[in-house]
């Protein structure tokens, strides 16, 4: 599991007018939260977030914060950003105990060509991200889904989906992850597309 490690400062001001000031100093403010425990406000740099989660292209990375004389191991749960700009404005990191599973979300990837594709058909994933429980440390980069032996026509279902050792699918039904189409599939897609937009269009000049 990729861990990035920032530096924050504690705060005891709160409110628009402190958050204001912190902005205008090029930090933003940020809360850290466990169930049950104390929230503890701090100040951190946006840029060394931001460019930590650049590093890992994984928004589950674990990251490592230190404030004053302590340690907390946090997951990013909430951001605030401007609207227009997409600046980032505040954070919300939830702690994590490393003997305690969390649920994510995690994205689906496939590997291997499948039997369909062999044939001239092609691979469609249904649901991009599933819903994952494990310890932080067990949390996956993605969930891979085999695709080898799909004919077109054939689906994985998210109950056949195998994760790694020590991580569960949370699901409550069993539902498509990924499937193989033929040709006729993708021009009765394509003709359904242009059809849905010019009904679309008819309803907007009602």
């Amino acid at each position: 599991m990729a861990t990035v490690s920032i530096s924050a400062t504690s705060r005891t001001e709160t409110g628009k007018g402190a958050a204001r000031k912190i902005r205008a100093l090029g930090q933003i403010p940020a809360i850290i939260y466990r169930a049950g425990q104390p929230a503890t406000s701090v100040v951190i740099d946006p840029n060394e977030l931001e460019n930590a989660f650049r590093r890992t292209a994984n928004r589950n990375t674990l990251v490592k914060i230190g404030v004053d004389d302590k340690s907390f191991t946090c997951l990013v749960k909430k951001t605030q950003r401007e609207p227009a700009s997409d600046v980032l404005l505040h954070v919300d990191f939830y702690e994590v105990d490393k003997s305690e599973a969390v649920t994510v979300l995690v994205p689906v990837k496939t590997s291997g060509k499948s039997l369909g594709e062999v044939a001239g058909g092609s691979l469609r994933i249904i649901r991009r991200e599933l819903t994952v429980s494990c310890k932080p440390s067990d949390i996956p980069e993605a969930i891979e889904v085999d695709a080898t032996p799909l004919n077109i026509g054939d689906f994985v279902r998210v109950s056949g989906v195998k994760p790694p050792k020590g991580v569960e699918v949370v699901a409550l039904h069993d539902f498509n992850v990924v499937t193989v189409i033929g040709k006729r599939d993708e021009l009765e897609e394509e003709e359904v597309a242009p059809a849905a937009e010019a009904e679309a269009d008819a309803t907007d000049g009602e």
